[in-house]
């Protein structure tokens, strides 16, 4: 059975040219929408020195220098894209994708200074330069996720993948793929050994054996990624597998669970393949930056807000009876707790309230065992729904960051009840401090259960980095002004 498992694939010059010509399509696209963003961030820079021309400011920009600003980004931008694999960036998770898009910002910013000082009478950057990067700094995120966004609607984002393995963990693999078609692995087929699969469909794709006319005929259309998603215990016939697949790309997937992947690197020691697993949160340097990133913002935050806590100060006063800030016990790692503060958003007798009706209706008591929280909650105030759609209520705990009990960004601040069945999760929770926001937060909040929410904030910590903050603080930011919140 060790050399049965052979895969031929039988396409012909026509199909493979039509197959890579397809391949180049999103790329081509992504090339035109990050050149629109650069020439649109010309235009405005343009716009806004002969808005600002006339003031005190020395703000200049003639036609001959905005071409050349356009030519030496237009230069840059692709070129530094491409190095970094962005065009089109399969395989690569929204942390990854925002590094790289900040170190081509930084790598524009460069190259385009360099061009300018080289090319440029003054020993002085042209400020309608300074103005077209900064508002290129912006539009670069935009473009890239408007052109993912536009690819995977016109169902052109995207490799066929298939699916060696129809078992627990290729059913996995299909799930999680499916849930971030952003990751760009689209799977088409399953491939197992098991007779007792084939001709079975698994999460709605077909199971065909390792062989016949049947796969060649599919893989004719379908071979550029391959998963290899099959037990490791002969390591011999792991490798006779990955040397039969066809396929231009294959990822194979480990069988353990648990280990960090954000963090994670291929190290080659003198041909061992080995993994090396970086921990930012042992370094004492991360974490004292994270602490002073926490004590700044939070310190300018409270600053800034104060007539908008006053604004709802009065609201809670003027809609019910009762406190205006909400104090509860949370949990701060062992038998540490801290008590978090909010804008009261519920009635006083919230908790009775809660009893009753968890008594006497078996589906809210469901609801409630499954996502520790109610999608309609008749505890909720009319001004507190305002408040919690818009996430205000939480603009309190900006002093628990401040004062040194939370965090900007972190796992949930749980109640100290709720991790008592979750040992290992505590103990890899208590590492950080727990945050205002969140990766669970911005990843469906009140629609992920409360072991998901649990997975995400352990994923967090395990795969803790600057990056992941950012790209967190972000979502934040966009989810806060779809007023998307509980």
């Amino acid at each position: 059975m060790l050399n049965d498992f052979q895969i031929s694939v039988k396409s012909g010059p026509a199909q493979r040219t039509r197959g890579q010509l397809r391949s180049l399509q999103p790329a081509l696209f992504q090339f035109f929408v990050d050149a629109t963003a650069v020439f649109c961030s010309v235009l405005i820079a343009h716009i806004g020195v002969q808005t600002l021309s006339a003031d005190a400011f020395a703000f200049s920009f003639d036609v001959a220098y905005e071409a050349q600003v356009l030519a030496g980004i237009l230069l840059v931008v692709p070129a530094l894209k491409g190095m970094v694999g962005l065009y089109p960036g399969y395989g690569m998770s929204p942390v990854e994708r925002l590094r790289r898009q900040f170190m081509i910002l930084l790598g524009t910013v460069v190259g385009v200074t360099i061009l300018d000082l080289q090319f440029n009478d003054s020993h002085w950057l042209n400020s309608g330069l300074l103005m077209a990067l900064l508002v290129l700094a912006i539009l670069i995120w935009v473009s890239d996720a408007l052109g993912r966004g536009v690819l995977m609607r016109l169902r052109l984002w995207g490799r066929p993948c298939v699916v060696v393995g129809a078992g627990k963990t290729g059913v996995d693999i299909v799930r999680r793929l499916g849930q971030n078609e952003h990751l760009g692995y689209n799977p088409v087929l399953f491939i197992d050994e098991d007779p007792g699969r084939w001709g079975t469909t698994v999460e709605g794709l077909p199971v065909v054996p390792p062989g016949g006319n049947s796969v060649d005929e599919r893989l004719e259309r379908y071979a550029s990624v391959g998963i290899l998603a099959v037990p490791h215990d002969q390591p011999e016939r792991l490798q006779e597998m990955i040397g039969n697949l066809p396929f231009s790309t294959i990822l194979v997937v480990p069988e353990w669970n648990g280990l960090q992947t954000v963090n994670t690197r291929v190290r080659d020691l003198s041909g061992i393949l080995s993994l090396e697993v970086r921990r930012p949160l042992g370094a004492s340097v991360t974490p004292m930056l994270k602490r002073s990133f926490d004590i700044v913002t939070s310190a300018l935050l409270l600053l800034l807000v104060t007539p908008l806590l006053l604004l709802i100060a009065a609201g809670i006063k003027l809609d019910s009876r009762g406190p205006l800030l909400f104090r509860q016990s949370r949990w701060a790692g062992g038998t540490r707790s801290f008590r978090a503060l909010k804008f009261r958003t519920m009635h006083v007798d919230a908790e009775r309230l809660l009893q009753e009706l968890l008594e006497a209706d078996p589906v809210l008591r469901h609801e409630y065992e499954m996502y520790h929280k109610l999608t309609r909650d008749p505890r909720v105030t009319r001004f507190g729904r305002i408040l919690r759609k818009l996430s205000f209520d939480e603009l309190p705990q900006l002093w628990n960051v401040l004062i040194g009990d939370m965090s900007l960004i972190g796992p949930r601040p749980y109640m100290p009840h709720e991790l008592v069945r979750y040992p290992h999760q505590q103990g890899v929770l208590a590492r950080v401090r727990p945050g205002i926001t969140g990766l669970w937060q911005v990843s469906g909040r009140h629609r992920t259960t409360f072991e998901r929410r649990l997975e995400l904030d352990v994923y967090y910590v395990e795969n803790y980095s600057i990056w992941l903050d950012l790209h967190v603080l972000m979502r934040t930011v966009w989810i806060v002004m779809k007023a998307d919140g509980a």
